[in-house]
């Protein structure tokens, strides 16, 4: 009996929503024509050196298990590199640890804890100038030998924006770094299928912001993680999009394989029930910052009560309200980022999808 109601809150909230990004997008044609053209870091790096960036709080157990798999990493790996650990205001003896330990990699320190957007952001506003590519891990990993090397060997081509690596988990596979989205009813579905070994290029739909390189060049070109997104959730998968959207191409690495403690971390700052609330708020966000096919704005608006009830069949229907609640504050933040996206869209939604639902095949 609740449904009804509920669905008929979210028409109310769905349908302005629709007309004002309409109208917004309308009124903003002009600007957006007078943007287009400008140029774009299409080269690839100059240099495959990488920093690596960790982010911490309160994780001294798990770095005690990272940082040395990363060490034997960075000495297999070509180049010149860095290992900087963002530690997040932590109260464990964590940096302690680090500099006892681990003297080899840098700590940068942040006074409080600023999760997983402004950290990391604190962290790159410290990497070396001689520094082209971008590594982020989560602190919950272990990596293989041939993390690094796997990860910095796809950087050849100008439009590589991002190399993710594969994900191993012991128990439910929750994650394996071949990502896709899947378009149904208005809603982009997140999936993770399994890789393949007969082929040799695999595009994945977003790089995991735990686990993978970016060119740093055009990273800094979209801006980085977003603050619309803060404290975290959604802000790998959207930059990755933005990146499709420019022209630029995310890969899969088969070779370069994390294990990975799925939302070791996370959850244990916010609670299981916080974090599928940020996951929720922030996918409705992403789409309305990112999506610009005009049947699929609509088809999203329209379908909105029918996939929030479809949704709450493994959260609830208080929790998919409530995200709504929270995304509403940021809608002006997500329009503003939705005009500058138009202005440097190169391809369509559509052929985003289509894209990244392609493999390259090896050849005996």
């Amino acid at each position: 009996m609740l449904r009804v109601p509920v669905a008929c809150l979210l028409w109310l909230y769905a349908v302005p929503v629709l007309v004002v990004t309409l109208c917004l997008d309308l009124a903003c044609t002009p600007w957006v024509w007078l943007r287009r053209g400008r140029p774009q870091p299409d080269d690839a790096p100059r240099t495959r050196n990488a920093a690596i960036l960790i982010l911490n709080w309160n994780g001294t157990h798990f770095l005690q298990k990272l940082l040395p798999s990363v060490e034997v990493a960075v000495a297999s790996a070509e180049g010149e590199h860095e290992v900087l650990v963002i530690d997040n205001g932590s109260t464990d003896d964590s940096v302690a640890m680090v500099e006892r330990e681990f003297p080899w990699a840098r700590i940068v320190r942040v006074p409080e804890n600023r999760f997983f957007i402004r950290g990391n952001r604190a962290g790159v506003e410290q990497v070396s100038d001689d520094k082209d590519v971008l590594v982020f891990l989560n602190n919950d990993m272990v990596v293989e030998p041939r993390f690094l090397d796997a990860l910095l060997a796809r950087f050849g081509s100008g439009d590589l924006f991002a190399a993710t690596s594969r994900i191993e988990m012991e128990g439910q596979r929750v994650e394996t770094g071949r990502t896709r989205f899947f378009y149904k009813r208005g809603v982009f579905r997140q999936e993770q299928v399994a890789w393949r070994a007969d082929v040799a290029v695999e595009p994945a739909m977003w790089a995991g912001g735990g686990s993978s390189a970016f060119d740093r060049a055009k990273y800094d070109a979209i801006g980085g993680f977003e603050d619309l997104y803060e404290p975290c959730y959604m802000e790998d998968v959207s930059l990755s999009y933005q990146a499709w959207k420019r022209g630029w191409r995310v890969e899969l690495a088969p070779d370069s394989v994390v294990h990975h403690v799925h939302r070791g971390t996370s959850e244990k700052v916010f609670g299981r029930r916080d974090v599928e609330r940020l996951n929720q708020r922030n996918r409705e966000l992403f789409y309305w910052r990112s999506v610009t096919d005009l049947g699929r704005v609509i088809s999203h608006a329209f379908h909105q009560p029918w996939n929030a009830v479809k949704d709450a069949r493994w959260t609830d229907l208080r929790l998919q309200f409530e995200a709504i609640l929270g995304a509403i504050p940021r809608l002006p933040a997500a329009w503003i980022a939705r005009q500058h996206g138009r202005a440097v869209k190169r391809v369509s939604d559509g052929e985003v999808l289509a894209r990244t639902a392609e493999s390259s095949h090896a050849h005996d």
